[in-house]
């Protein structure tokens, strides 16, 4: 459960109709889940027909896929907009419909240093193109009320590689749900949002599309911010 988080039962409806990231791992799981059972059966049709050997190589590379199968169908169920944290965001472009989110981008273990501190990674920008975005107008610098989900951190586990900002109309109808969102984030966060967006297009970024930025908002290069082997963590 993030510290702020809307705890909201989402509209599972319009979770499948505009959630980008439901597409993404929906497809996942019909990919990876053929592919692992593709693989067991085969597998198990080699031992079947006196072939041990070759027949364990293909049921042994099936377990993998379908384990990581089976963790997807986790991503599926809304929990974003039930525990996700609570985080900022404004429409940047037009066409395509683009959308630039900031959070703290450390973990519980990095909100323990002083945030005083020079070059301390704080805050963690991403943009994302997004297909819809009912119940706002489309303008640049629209406020975008998100919830997200993040995965992956540094060696020291300190701060996340990467987050996926979900807007909040996508997991709900509800107008005044969005404006009391809206409310309670932090006045500080959106002044920063604009500030942020134009540091953002000059600024260094990970593979996920993620740019560092310290307490003064001075941008860090990836090598401040060096990937380790990704792990999701919600």
């Amino acid at each position: 459960m993030a510290s702020r988080a809307v705890n909201m039962e989402p509209d599972m409806r319009r979770v499948r109709r505009y959630d980008i990231y439901h597409h993404r791992y929906r497809n996942l799981l019909k990919n990876w889940g053929t592919a692992g059972l593709v693989l067991l059966a085969g597998g198990i049709a080699l031992c079947w027909f006196g072939h041990p050997w070759w027949g364990s190589l293909p049921i042994l590379l099936s377990l993998p896929v379908l384990f990581i199968a089976a963790r997807l169908p986790q991503t599926l169920r809304g929990d974003a907009y039930r525990n996700g944290l609570l985080i900022p965001g404004i429409i940047t472009n037009l066409a395509p419909l683009t959308m630039l989110c900031m959070t703290d981008i450390r973990t519980s273990s990095g909100d323990e240093d002083d945030e005083d501190e020079g070059g301390t990674v704080f805050w963690g920008a991403k943009e994302v193109v997004i297909e819809q975005l009912p119940l706002h107008p489309a303008q640049v610098g629209e406020q975008v009320p998100c919830v997200s989900l993040f995965g992956g951190s540094d060696e020291k586990g300190e701060y996340y590689l990467n987050f996926e900002p979900r807007p909040l109309a996508w997991g709900t109808d509800s107008v005044s749900s969005i404006e009391q969102a809206r409310a309670a984030i932090d006045d500080e966060e959106w002044l920063l949002l604009p500030l942020l967006a134009q540091a953002y297009a000059r600024a260094e970024k990970n593979e996920d599309g993620i740019a560092y930025f310290d307490v003064d908002l001075n941008p860090l290069s990836v090598a401040e911010a060096a990937p380790a082997a990704p792990e999701q963590t919600s």
